[in-house]
């Protein structure tokens, strides 16, 4: 039992002292760091064949691949926007229903589709929140 508690503490002082450790310390941090902008929340309506069935609810963050084009995609906001609330109203005609769960993955795709050639720093578009609500 003893051998067992020495080795577990020498396990555990190797590990703190491993490259991975360093990374909790704010000065070892690594320059390459992904950086999140938020949105602001988007609701486009769901289209029937001749009405309005629903609303496509979503908050979503852009992932960008440097302080930097974090900085710049927050400049071009407006772009940013009207360009996923376009995606999101094509997702909506073509993809969403009220009574169905919403494919977030094909949702996140499409907006970085939509997103990426206003800032190439753009690495991706995550979905925080969705949901499809009957009207």
């Amino acid at each position: 039992m003893r051998s067992n508690l020495i080795a577990a503490t020498a396990a555990l002082s190797v590990l703190a002292m491993s490259p991975s450790a360093v990374a909790a310390d704010p000065a070892g941090i690594a320059s390459d760091t992904v950086h999140f902008v938020p949105l602001e929340r988007i609701m486009t309506p769901i289209f029937g064949v001749s009405r309005i069935e629903g609303e496509l609810d979503l908050a979503v963050v852009v992932e960008a691949n440097s302080a930097a084009s974090a900085e710049a995609i927050r400049t071009r906001m407006p772009e940013m926007r009207a360009a996923s609330l376009a995606a999101s109203l094509e997702f909506s005609r073509l993809h969403a229903s009220g009574f169905a769960p919403v494919n977030a993955e094909q949702l996140s795709a499409d907006l970085t589709a939509a997103l990426k050639p206003i800032h190439p720093g753009l690495n991706r578009v995550l979905i925080v929140k969705v949901s499809a609500l009957p009207a």
